[in-house]
């Protein structure tokens, strides 16, 4: 039963610490699991807090507390991968009944009702757009194509029906807990431009909440490595320990590369990078490979077989890296191209497309 618990949703905390606090009260039973440590969790801006723990006893738990306003939280049993999450308020106890092996119940307030309504409205969505696509393509299949043609207007008009359903019930809770909590689904995978977007969807009085900040601090985030920005400066260390300050590289270009040893497209992309290397270094191009390894040995070894003979930098942490999180790479290889003064001039260019960028730069800065 390692994976009791599912992860339903990336959980963020609208706080206050100047609020008056307020009780909350939570009766749960976990049927699958009769003992155990049930943890309560809030993600708090820039840190993560255990509020309250308590026994599982005879598949039942309980928690008493106190909150400053209502925050977004997520219940775990200790030693479990995920967790539940829900909107945690005082102004109903709330009873939980906890599952693996079928959905949950999480009855509340206020705010977890509205998270009720919502979910039960896309998951209903989500069969019936399923069932007429279905239809749509055996139809198609078939070759009736009126049929088909139909289906996909009634599939069309049954979306937008449910998504106005959905703005309304956002719309009416635009300055709560529930309407950013929802705008905030899957912030970590939006781009700038989409990520601006979102916030711009919040109300003045949600833009005032805690949780508003993280939307800043991620726009920032992204602003501080697009195109024309200066690139977030770091000290990382070489295989042989010795400390390299990225700004104290100097080149007259230069390329950061985020790879690792076990990543088989950027080994693929070596061989490329190996000849630019040593066709452009004595005229002025830098490289410093930043490691997502997390073994000393493998991150060595491929250095040597590979023939990397340029900067190789790492804090063998792999993905939990801070300068994996200071450039959001999300996926290796990731490659930053920076100028003499550490302003970045461009991002994901591999191959002949780098070749011919350094090729280009290079010949107008000699």
């Amino acid at each position: 039963m390692k994976k009791l618990i599912v992860l339903l949703l990336s959980f963020f905390v609208l706080g206050s610490t100047q609020a008056e606090k307020r009780k909350f009260i939570i009766d749960g039973k976990t049927p699958e699991l009769k003992e155990g440590t049930m943890v309560l969790i809030l993600n708090r801006f820039a840190r993560v807090d255990t509020l309250a723990q308590t026994a599982i006893v005879n598949g039942e738990f309980h928690f008493e507390g106190e909150l400053e306003e209502a925050q977004v939280a997520m219940l775990r049993v200790a030693g479990y991968e995920g967790g539940f999450v829900f909107l945690l308020d005082s102004d109903a106890p709330y009873e939980m009944e906890l599952w693996k092996s079928k959905p949950s119940t999480i009855k509340g307030g206020y705010l977890q009702n509205e998270l009720n309504t919502y979910q039960r409205i896309v998951a209903e969505a989500n069969g019936e757009l399923g069932r007429l696509k279905s239809e749509m393509e055996k139809a198609n299949a078939q070759k009736r194509f009126k049929t088909s043609s139909e289906l996909k207007k009634k599939l069309e008009k049954y979306r937008a029906d449910v998504q106005a359903e959905l703005e309304e019930i956002i719309e009416k809770n635009r300055d709560n807990l529930f309407s950013v909590y929802i705008q905030a689904m899957g912030i970590e995978n939006l781009n700038l431009e989409a990520l601006k977007q979102r916030y711009e969807k919040l109300s003045e009085k949600a833009r005032q909440t805690q949780f508003a900040q993280t939307f800043v601090a991620r726009i920032q985030l992204l602003e501080n490595i697009t195109a024309g920005a200066s690139a977030p400066d770091f000290s990382l260390q070489t295989p042989d320990g010795e400390v390299v300050k990225m700004y104290d590289v100097k080149g007259k270009l230069k390329i950061i590369d985020f790879w690792a040893s076990w990543c088989g497209p950027c080994r693929l992309e070596n061989p490329n990078m190996v000849k630019l290397y040593n066709d452009y270094k004595d005229k002025g191009l830098a490289i410093i490979s930043v490691s997502l390894d997390e073994k000393k040995d493998k991150w060595v070894e491929a250095i040597k077989k590979d023939g990397l003979s340029w900067i190789h930098l790492s804090d063998l942490k792999g993905w939990k890296s801070e300068v994996v999180k200071k450039y959001n790479v999300d996926a290796v290889p990731a490659i930053f191209i920076l100028d003499e003064n550490n302003r970045i001039l461009g991002k994901q260019l591999r191959g002949e497309k780098l070749r011919a960028f350094v090729e280009d730069y290079l010949s107008k800065v000699n």
